[in-house]
Order: C-alpha cells, then sequence, then structure tokens
C-alpha cells in the first residue's frame, strides 16, 4: 500500500508525536512546520478549529496527534508499535492513552495557559495550584506502572510509548517530575531512540 502523508505540525508540540511515530515505522512523508498557518483557511480545512498537527493521508485528513498516531501503526503491518485490535495488549494501550490524556495532558495545558497563553488579568493562581495536584496524582500512578516494567503495554516499546512519553516529558521540562525516579528513568530510555524528538527543557 503506498501512502502519500502530509503532515502539518509546529515544533516540539503534540506534533512531535506524529513525527516519532512516522520515523519509527520508516514512513516517509511530507512536513509543513509553520506557525503562521494555525487557524488559516489551509489549516481549518482540515482541523476545524485550525490547531496542529493535522495530517492528510491519501487524501484524508485526520487531527489530534493520538488520533493521527494510532491510525499510522494500524496501516503499517511490520513494525508492530500497536497491539491488535481485540487484544488486551490493545485494551491496555486505550487505557493508558485515555489516563494520559485526560488526567495528565489535559491538566498540564491548563497549567500553560494560565502561566503563559491567557492574558494577566484571567489568570487564576487557584487553577495552576489544582492543576499541579491533578498533575501529581497522575505521575504518581505512571510512576507506580513504570517501577516493574521498561515500557507501558508488554514490556515492549510501543505507540502507548510515544503519546504518554511526550506528555511525561512537558510534566519534566515544567518542573514536575522531581520526586518520580521511575519517570526519569524511562524518559531516558525513551530519549536514548534513534527517532526521539524529546528534548529536555
Amino acid at each position: 500500500m503506498t501512502l502519500n502523508i502530509k503532515l502539518y505540525g509546529m515544533g516540539q508540540t503534540r506534533s512531535a508525536r506524529c513525527r516519532w511515530t512516522l520515523d519509527e515505522l520508516d514512513l516517509a512523508y511530507e512536513y509543513v512546520d509553520d506557525r503562521r498557518l494555525l487557524h488559516s483557511d489551509e489549516l481549518c480545512a482540515l482541523h476545524p478549529q485550525g490547531k496542529l498537527p493535522a495530517i492528510v493521508i491519501n487524501d484524508q485528513a485526520l487531527f489530534e496527534s493520538a488520533a493521527i498516531c494510532e491510525y499510522l501503526c494500524d496501516l503499517v503491518g511490520e513494525p508492530v508499535l500497536i497491539g491488535a485490535v481485540g487484544t488486551y495488549a490493545r485494551a491496555l494501550h486505550a487505557q493508558w492513552t485515555a489516563f494520559v490524556l485526560t488526567e495528565l495532558d489535559a491538566y498540564l495545558w491548563s497549567d500553560f495557559k494560565h502561566t503563559r497563553i491567557y492574558p494577566e488579568e484571567i489568570r487564576a493562581a487557584s487553577v495552576t495550584a489544582a492543576n499541579a495536584k491533578e498533575i501529581q496524582s497522575a505521575l504518581r500512578v505512571l510512576d507506580s506502572a513504570l517501577a516493574t516494567r521498561t515500557f507501558l503495554v508488554n514490556n515492549r516499546f510501543s505507540v502507548t510509548d510515544i503519546i504518554a512519553g511526550w506528555s511525561i516529558n512537558w510534566a519534566a521540562n515544567a518542573g514536575h517530575l522531581e520526586p518520580h525516579t521511575h519517570l526519569f528513568r524511562y524518559l531516558a530510555r525513551l530519549q536514548a531512540r534513534k527517532h526521539c524528538p524529546l528534548k529536555p527543557g
């Protein structure tokens, strides 16, 4: 199957998850990295909010980084980066992805908006304090899970680690990771991979 792939992204944003997945799968793709595309007519034709990342695969558009990564893995037989539909490995992938996106990623994004994006008059210290508690709660769960395993699903690297690792790296760069030694080791394992785009700071 020939895949014609064009990924729209930006720097170290969630589009890095998609680039990492594409590279691990050894897929050829065109990458458009242009902040000026945000909310443009061109991007709104692919993503209703004009956000990044978005991808076009054989003239079919898709947005949301986790959905993009999962679909790419389903399209490619080898290397296998996701469990087959109906297997326990696939259920574990869904579990950890849902957990990371709702219990960690969402609070990191809220925190970022209240400290870096919103105008001063609508930033709320009470929100960032509540976010910090939720972030720590999620990190404790992940740290405990990785105390006895190398990777999140079946102890082998998968797209689950790409999605979760990106968010854990964000938490580290935001100063939330200090108590969680297993997560530091996990990030080091991910960063040692050839195609890993995760960077400290």
